[in-house]
């Protein structure tokens, strides 16, 4: 069996938070792979304790791939602060001469695909476009250790390695199954010493509020984050999206700011933020170029949090022009020429540590060791779309008899999407869109 259908087979998606069928990203030719460890969004230490612990795995998905997809050259990149990490690879590559690691320095969003592709190779990804475009295919890290657990073991994906931080007693990262509910990450963290708290799933800049305790770890979590509801990242999260639409035509004073720091901006797209917030006054009375560059953003959202003087929701503005543009069947004008990265680039990047103490949330930046124990559960529920594309179709019913690893949602071969397997030995309790399974 080829790699491709043993990927598809173990149910692996994208475990960075975008969640893209892994299968479908490998199917193809490229001349540069690149494993993705950046890990840019503050708070965060997974990836970093995954790479530290599981560089051999890392790279054994990598090589996999690279054969897979005749591919010339494998990448890892990461920042050079993770020492444990870049110690753990330079030992596992010795001898190896078609991988070679690419340390970052700590700035946001280091880790936005299109941003870590010209990093590493000087290419810039097209408006648009992917990373494939110029001979290249990104996947995190972890990701490529369950494309080795896949390939060499058939292994399916039943569990991930989660942050759990904030305000929590003992902030680490842990080994959750698929199915967990996010109350017993917290209760593993030591719970929190808040009366009243916010769940943040995803990082402080691109992830989202999670009111529900019961909530299941997906393929795609990352970390969850306990926060006060008071919390400026909090507050800028859950503020009704019409204050902030008021806001931004009483005081948008189009300084350009917001473009001058713009990730995509930087790398010569024609994505300008405040020529877009300037429209902002006008509606979208039709597809206007100025109107949809929105859909060129990348939603890292340092525009409205880091750079606007009037602390306007930029990014999030950028978000719902772009939800209207496919409602409606606007699209943005294609360009011809080639982007070029704008000269002053590389002194517009911003550090982290900036950044956090910007969002609030410098207090919260600590260490989250990784607990090696796979976390037990008496329950799961397991959704059956935890991916891009379609979701899976259940197979088994209720009260069923399951076992850790077993096929519970399939698709047809070739249908963009992603199986789902049971992440704990038990029986079907229910079966509607997602399967729930209780320990026995």
């Amino acid at each position: 069996m080829d790699l491709v259908r043993k990927v598809w087979e173990a149910g692996v998606v994208g475990a960075g938070g975008a969640g893209f069928p892994t299968w479908k990203k490998i199917d193809a030719q490229v001349d540069t792979v690149i494993a993705n460890g950046a890990e840019c969004e503050p708070l965060l230490r997974n990836d970093r304790n995954l790479m530290a612990a599981r560089a051999k795995d890392v790279v054994r998905g990598m090589e996999l791939v690279i054969s897979s997809m005749n591919a010339k050259e494998g990448i890892i990149g990461l920042k050079k602060k993770y020492a444990k990490a870049v110690a753990a690879f330079k030992n596992e590559l010795k001898g190896r001469e078609n991988i070679r690691l690419h340390l970052l320095n700590s700035v946001y969003p280091a880790g936005d695909e299109f941003v870590l592709v010209y990093e590493v190779t000087g290419k810039v990804v097209p408006e648009q476009g992917i990373p494939l475009d110029v001979g290249v295919v990104v996947s995190n890290v972890e990701t490529f250790a369950n494309i080795a657990a896949a390939a060499d073991k058939g292994a399916s994906v039943i569990s991930r390695f989660v942050t759990v931080t904030g305000a929590v007693k003992e902030p680490k990262t842990v080994i959750a199954p698929i199915g967990m509910p996010l109350s017993e990450l917290i209760a593993a963290a030591g719970g929190t010493h808040l009366d009243d708290y916010v769940i943040l799933t995803g990082g402080p800049m691109m992830g989202t509020i999670e009111n529900d305790p019961a909530t299941p770890v997906s393929k795609t979590t990352t970390s969850i984050i306990i926060l006060p509801p008071d919390n400026p990242t909090v507050v800028r999260k859950t503020r009704p999206l019409s204050i902030d639409i008021n806001r931004t035509k009483a005081m948008c004073c189009q300084c350009n700011y917001c473009t001058m720091i713009c990730p995509r901006a930087m790398l010569g797209h024609s994505l300008k933020p405040h020529i877009i917030m300037r429209s902002i006054n006008l509606g979208l009375p039709s597809p206007a170029t100025n109107v949809t560059m929105a859909a060129l953003c990348c939603n890292c959202d340092l525009c409205g949090v880091y750079s606007c003087p009037m602390c306007l929701p930029v990014g999030r503005i950028n978000v719902e022009i772009t939800d209207t543009m496919s409602e409606m069947g606007w699209k943005p004008a294609p360009r011809t020429e080639e982007p070029s990265p704008h000269p002053m680039r590389e002194y517009r990047l911003v550090p982290v540590s900036r950044l956090t103490m910007r969002l609030g949330l410098s207090d919260y930046d600590r260490d989250a060791p990784l607990d090696s124990r796979k976390l037990k559960t008496g329950r799961v529920r397991i959704p059956l779309k935890q991916h891009i594309g379609k979701p899976a179709a259940p197979i088994v019913k209720k009260g069923d008899t399951v076992k850790a690893g077993q096929l519970i949602g399939d698709l047809e071969w070739g249908t963009m999407g992603a199986r789902v397997h049971a992440s704990i030995n038990g029986v079907v309790a229910r079966v509607d869109d997602e399967v729930i399974i209780e320990a026995r």
